[in-house]
């Protein structure tokens, strides 16, 4: 897949899929990724990211991210989109990442600015830069809002022009950056939205569309939401919107990817612990959470 061909797929709703593990949290679950996968695509999502900020890859050697990358694009086998995250702090480990990704059949890497100490704007720009001359390959730029180091909409229109950027996460929580950024780099790149708070008005707002990581366990009712918002049905669409608030709450609560992993278990899809330095949820917290996507209606 080239770098027009992801732009125009870089729509609707993308699952920011965390990261199955065995057990004793040693190893990837190849089975869990693979039926998770399977899950998502099959309840519409337009596409599949893999080895996120909440898919765990700061616990992860070089070597688990590879696997990781590998077993995903076995498992997605080319039905949409699937973007490998090859995020580093350092450039020469973000190209390999992504070479490997490239090698591997994915559709494009998510790669975030270099979070070093006292990296400045030309630093970051000189990085992608060096990336896009490096491996002749998609990148979709994430604009973390929780690594220290934040975009602005003006920085991302200048990083726009790179001819291998085919769309942002615009991680921001503030609606006022998502839609700037709309209009700066609209035009040439594909803008998500990277905040399940925010998912309704990016949508309303002419965004691409939303990269979720809680569509993990609720996938259709992203996908629900994004097809309201298309057809114009928005009454629909704001009362799905706010039933969710109850979720967001237990998220901010529990942190992600712990709440993430608890509620899939809650919805049959179990994905194995979390490793340091986050802690599995214990019964209470998962029974808190049943309840409440029973009261919302993602479970009977």
């Amino acid at each position: 897949m080239n770098v027009v061909q992801l732009k125009e797929q870089l729509k609707g709703i993308y699952v920011l899929a965390i990261t199955p593990f065995t057990e004793d949290g040693s190893a990837i679950d190849e089975a869990a990724l693979a039926r998770n996968i399977n899950h998502y695509i099959e309840a519409g999502a337009h596409g599949v990211v893999v080895g996120g900020t909440y898919a765990e890859y700061p616990s992860m050697t070089v070597e688990e991210r590879k696997t990781l990358f590998r077993y995903a694009v076995k498992a997605v086998a080319g039905r949409v989109p699937l973007l490998c995250c090859t995020a580093a702090s350092g450039t020469e480990e973000a190209i390999m990442l992504t070479k490997a990704a490239k090698e591997y059949g994915a559709s494009g890497v998510m790669v975030t600015p270099p979070y070093v100490s006292e990296v400045r704007p030309a630093d970051i720009a000189y990085h992608f830069q060096l990336l896009n001359d490096a491996v002749d390959f998609p990148i979709f730029i994430y604009n973390s809002a929780s690594i220290g180091v934040h975009l602005s909409p003006e920085e991302i229109k200048g990083l726009a022009d790179l001819s291998n950027v085919a769309g942002v996460k615009q991680g921001a929580t503030d609606l006022h950056a998502l839609v700037r950024t709309q209009a700066y780099s609209g035009e040439k790149i594909a803008v998500m939205c990277g905040s399940d708070g925010l998912a309704l008005g990016a949508i309303a707002s002419g965004l691409a569309g939303c990269t979720s990581t809680n569509a993990n366990f609720m996938t259709s009712e992203f996908v629900s939401l994004y097809e309201e918002v298309k057809a114009g049905r928005n009454e629909e669409a704001i009362r799905r919107y706010y039933s969710w608030q109850p979720i967001r709450e237990l998220a901010k609560k529990y942190g992600q990817p712990a709440m993430v992993k608890a509620a899939l278990e809650v919805v049959g899809l179990p994905s194995g612990p979390v490793r340091a330095p986050f802690r599995s949820l214990d019964e209470t917290a998962k029974a808190e959470i049943r309840q409440t996507l029973k009261e919302v209606g993602i479970i009977s």
